[in-house]
């Protein structure tokens, strides 16, 4: 598979048994990254993932338990982690007045073309569909 940056709701669902829909299918793909490498995750992703899992779902986890995950994550050669620095803010706030796009997805966005990433698995397509250079894969 080639490099795909999988989105923090993919990654959630991934981990939130409460969403019986979604879940199996999110937790395949990721057990098929975790076999066979080519996951991508920004720290910004990592770190909604922590949030959401520990306090917003229905069936938090354990801190202890999403540091885990996430230590795991960053430590495999399964994953791949990048990150942003000022002039990746400054391009998604470029991407926001061009594509009207919310700061949060414009960052991923932006981190990715910095990291020469053009797909994103996620279900959010009405956004990142309007980034020229962005491939919207929805899972479900």
């Amino acid at each position: 598979m080639s490099e795909r940056l999988i989105d923090t709701n993919i990654l959630v669902y991934a981990y939130d048994v409460s969403e019986t829909v979604k879940h199996p299918i999110a937790k395949e793909l990721l057990k098929y990254i975790w076999n066979n490498g080519g996951g991508v995750v920004c720290v910004q992703n990592l770190m909604e993932f922590f949030v959401v899992m520990t306090r917003k779902v229905t069936l938090p986890i354990p801190v202890k338990e999403a540091k885990t995950i996430i230590d795991d994550m960053a430590k495999s050669d399964s994953w791949k982690l990048i990150d942003r620095d000022i002039q990746t803010f400054l391009d998604a706030i470029d991407l926001v007045s061009l594509y009207n796009v919310h700061i949060w997805d414009a960052t991923i966005a932006a981190c990715m073309k910095d990291h020469g990433i053009s797909d994103i698995v996620t279900e959010n397509k009405k956004d990142f569909e309007k980034v020229p250079g962005i491939h919207v894969i929805v899972p479900f």
